[in-house]
């Protein structure tokens, strides 16, 4: 990771937690469909993403509150 972040100009630390994240956030955004990013994720089981997806959104509302 330290030597990918390096060639594309990134200063901060980057995990491969975040990269992963940052790659479904855009590729989303961008219209691909949730059954490709998970295959691209190697997310072999649908239930995955929406146990994440579903984890996610009652965190989110938890902090709205």
């Amino acid at each position: 990771m330290k030597k990918i972040r390096k060639k594309v100009g990134i200063d901060k630390s980057v995990t491969t937690y975040v990269a992963r994240h940052a790659f479904s956030t855009v590729m989303k955004r961008s219209g691909a469909s949730t059954e490709f990013i998970r295959e691209a994720l190697g997310w072999w089981h649908l239930m995955s993403s929406a146990c994440r997806n579903e984890y996610k959104n009652k965190h989110y509302l938890k902090q709205k509150q």
